[in-house]
């Protein structure tokens, strides 16, 4: 899986960062999470093809839809002719599709807006995405990707039991139970280990820190959350709703999570990614990042 920072400045873009938007690549599958102004020339800027296959909303602030009708327009224009499904809080869905009606109206392809509240966003046999709710404005969510867990094919234990290698191998991995050469069924969680977690990648989307947002994070391989400003905006982050570079350290550091990328960074504090990554370090010890348009990280 790969994670691409889209856009990462908070509000509204500067000369240099464009607004929310993240790209993730979860085995093969190509997903945008939020989709702000501009994030379609961003996307090709930062070799993230804006040819995804569906786009996630946390919420309906223009700093995080505003580039629907641009992407819309460039898959048209690139002559796309699947489907693209755009998953949005079933409370905006009539929102959703004015934005599209208003700003450039349907393209030939099918776009279908579909809306979320606590069931699977998308669900695969690899991984699943999930929404959380966030106490930022009236339908406002976090996402959360978790990978399967796994289980490790235990073949020293298949051929103790007399399984003989080859299709047999596959039945059990694939959950069907097998009859050996004398009579004995074979059922998969005899030789398979214990499920092992996969990986987690949760994005906050605009939130204060509160535990249910804890709770949604819990163990992440990667934390990804908004840090609109410095600790010393604590009471200005407070009253619109944010969370400063410190807090969100302190979300990481309770939730356990591996790594943090902090975004949604004010322009106030562009130039300053050194100090914000310090305040979110004095109370989380894992790896901190202030990331920018264009960070990538592989999982």
């Amino acid at each position: 899986m790969r994670v691409t920072a889209v856009g990462t400045s908070g509000g509204v873009p500067t000369p240099q960062y464009g607004t929310s938007c993240l790209h993730l690549n979860a085995f093969g599958d190509e997903i945008l999470l939020d989709c702000g102004e501009g994030s379609a020339q961003r996307l090709m800027r930062y070799d993230a093809s804006p040819d995804v296959d569906a786009v996630v909303l946390t919420h309906f602030h223009a700093d995080h839809t505003l580039g629907i009708p641009g992407l819309l327009q460039a898959l048209e224009m690139n002559e796309r002719e699947r489907p693209l499904d755009i998953h949005v809080p079933k409370g905006r869905t009539e929102r959703a599709r004015r934005l599209i009606e208003g700003a450039y109206g349907w393209p030939s392809y099918t776009v279908a807006v579909r809306g979320y509240d606590d069931d699977p966003v998308i669900q695969t046999d690899r991984y699943s995405v999930r929404a959380f709710e966030t106490p930022y404005t009236e339908y406002s969510y976090g996402i959360c990707l978790r990978e399967a867990d796994e289980r490790t094919f235990l073949v020293e234990r298949a051929q103790a039991l007399g399984v003989d290698p080859g299709p047999e191998y596959g039945k059990l991995q694939d959950g069907q139970s097998v009859e050996t050469d004398d009579g004995t069924v074979v059922e998969p969680d005899d030789v398979l280990s214990d499920p092992e977690p996969g990986r987690k990648i949760v994005y906050t989307g605009d939130t204060r820190p509160t535990p249910g947002v804890i709770d949604a994070a819990s163990n992440s391989t990667l934390l990804i959350y908004n840090a609109m400003f410095a600790d010393d905006r604590s009471e200005r982050a407070h009253a619109t709703g944010h969370s400063t570079a410190g807090e969100a350290g302190r979300v990481a550091s309770e939730s356990e999570s591996e790594r943090l990328w902090l975004t949604h960074i004010s322009p106030r504090h562009e130039g300053e990614e050194d100090r914000l990554e310090a305040e979110a370090g004095e109370s989380f010890e894992g790896t901190v990042t202030a990331v920018r348009d264009g960070d990538s990280i592989a999982l």
